[in-house]
């Protein structure tokens, strides 16, 4: 699985939405064979601290892009 973290311009937007139910904002992208998943910080938190969970997403998902940086930025600009 190819993890992408560190990137100079972020793809996923505010229209982006977690498929966990909370519909809050996606900040992580799981690219599978099958499809995408798109996570909220806490939901992806919630995934991969389970063995159970973390593996299920290794066994989908070809690539993350993890852009949960950008909630420090938003931080540090004062967009709460």
């Amino acid at each position: 699985m190819q993890l992408i973290t560190d990137q100079t311009q972020f793809t996923l937007t505010n229209q982006d939405r977690c498929d966990a139910g909370c519909s809050a904002q996606a900040f992580v992208k799981a690219v599978g064979v099958n499809g995408e998943l798109y996570f909220c910080s806490h939901h992806y938190n919630k995934i991969t601290d389970n063995a159970i969970g973390y593996a299920n997403l290794e066994k989908f998902a070809y690539q993350i892009i993890d852009e949960r940086e950008r909630l420090v930025e938003n931080r540090l600009m004062g967009d709460n």
